[in-house]
């Protein structure tokens, strides 16, 4: 998946707009668990009156990407827009008698930015953890383990947050926000073409990798008699590689409890994911091996393409037309878990520089709290109880390792240049981890 596409997803994770929390425990990538409290009962469970909350020192500073200024200005322009750090502020200082300060700097510069202050002392109390400042953070020693003043056990928490912030086997950054990445499908073309919809495979318990491609290459069709085919089974970013390696129940990185780094992409879970990819492109030939980018997003909006995948439920947003659509999790692969999968995550971490700590802690907790139950209250107006309580599921479930690690680029790069040109898997799969595990070691010594 292209960097300005991981870079997008954040920054829309951060602004808290129409997302879902999925809640659960700690769990391995290996082996996620399929059963998680919804958020509307996790809010329910941890929600209290700020005078019920315990007395805290209030005066804490926040690096944040979006100024007050900012925010009065969305806001004008969309009423309904709403940022959990500007709207809990203010019940905050209230609850506590303090002064949160706010330092705008803008979402490139954060990193830099938390360095330089922590390094010189600065007070910085709360700062964004997401996938391209970890493990950087940890191993600079920018943020502290959070577990220290947050309760890790509050079932409000999303374990998959808590698991992929963590390093060296201790958990840097808490979080409610996690979308997860599903298949979403133009219900209508399924149907007037009578091919079985991926919904029905799902609660067959049968939505896999065979189903998945079997639909896709049904749909796949010449429409207007030219002898090429112009109507495609499924597109996505980079021939939805991510979708496969995350289904097929790995991530292309670990981070071990020792403190090291490990690269998957020789795994038999990542050759068979890439060997998929590269079967979907050159072999079936369900998705168009001409187009990249966002390609897919007209193609699905003009009922040239069946199936395409987004962030939560974003994509009834996205791809809303004149035809019905609907969505499933990503099918399972042969090595993977059902409902687990490739997603998007963020988090909130406590800064070494912190000078207050616990107020830290507190008003993380409290913007959680309001974050899920505006989150929550929204989709479930907007889209029903049944398809928010499967996107909270599924949001538990979450694969996914920080990439913030240097020739990660490179070593993707290869990977999907290699499913393109039909390369055998074998070839890039090694060469994609000899570039990873020399960026792996320029990290940890840097």
């Amino acid at each position: 998946m292209k960097n300005k596409k991981f870079g997008m997803i954040t920054v829309l994770l951060l602004t808290f707009t129409l997302l879902i929390a999925g809640c659960g425990g700690n769990k391995s990538e290996s082996s996620p668990s399929a059963s998680n409290a919804s958020a509307s009962s996790a809010a329910a469970s941890t929600e209290t009156s700020p005078s019920e909350e315990p007395k805290v020192d209030g005066n804490i500073t926040i690096l944040y990407h979006t100024s007050k200024e900012q925010y009065d200005e969305i806001k004008a322009g969309n009423p309904n827009a709403y940022d959990a750090i500007w709207e809990t502020i203010p019940q905050f200082e209230e609850a506590t008698g303090g002064k949160v300060t706010v330092i705008a700097v803008p979402w490139g510069d954060q990193k830099p930015t938390l360095i330089s202050m922590v390094n010189a002392g600065d007070q910085v109390d709360v700062a964004q953890a997401n996938d391209q400042n970890f493990p950087v953070y940890p191993l600079k020693k920018i943020v502290q383990p959070i577990d220290q003043y947050v309760d890790l056990s509050d079932p409000m928490w999303n374990g998959a947050v808590t698991q992929t912030f963590s390093f060296g086997g201790k958990p840097y950054a808490v979080g409610t926000s996690a979308a997860p990445i599903v298949i979403y499908y133009n219900k209508t073309m399924f149907m007037n073409n009578g091919v079985k919809t991926p919904s029905e495979y799902y609660k067959e318990g049968n939505w896999n990798w065979d189903s998945f491609r079997e639909v896709a290459k049904q749909l796949t069709a010449d429409t207007d008699g030219d002898g090429k085919n112009d109507q495609f089974g499924f597109g996505w970013w980079d021939a939805g590689y991510p979708l496969y390696v995350g289904s097929n129940g790995k991530t292309l990185m670990s981070y071990n409890d020792d403190g090291s780094i490990s690269t998957n992409y020789e795994s038999e879970n990542v050759k068979e994911a890439m060997q998929f990819a590269q079967d979907a492109l050159l072999k079936d030939k369900f998705i168009d091996k001409d187009k990249e980018g966002d390609y897919f997003i007209g193609e699905f909006k003009n009922g040239k393409q069946a199936m395409t995948a987004e962030y939560g439920l974003a994509g009834f947003t996205v791809f809303k037309g004149d035809y019905e659509i609907d969505f499933v999790p990503v099918p399972t692969g042969p090595k993977g878990t059902q409902d687990a999968g490739p997603g998007g995550l963020s988090g909130w971490a406590i800064p070494t520089a912190s000078k207050n700590p616990e107020g830290a802690g507190a008003f993380i907790k409290m913007l959680s709290i309001n974050e899920m139950k505006v989150a929550t209250e929204s989709n479930v107006k907007n889209f029903g109880q049944e398809k928010v309580d499967l996107i909270n599921k599924l949001a538990g479930n979450i694969l996914f390792t920080p990439i913030g690690v240097e020739k990660y680029w490179d070593a993707n790069g290869a990977a999907l240049t290699g499913i393109k040109d039909g390369t055998p898997v074998g070839t890039f799969a090694a060469n994609a981890k000899n570039l990873l595990e020399e960026g792996i070691k320029i990290t940890l010594t840097q």
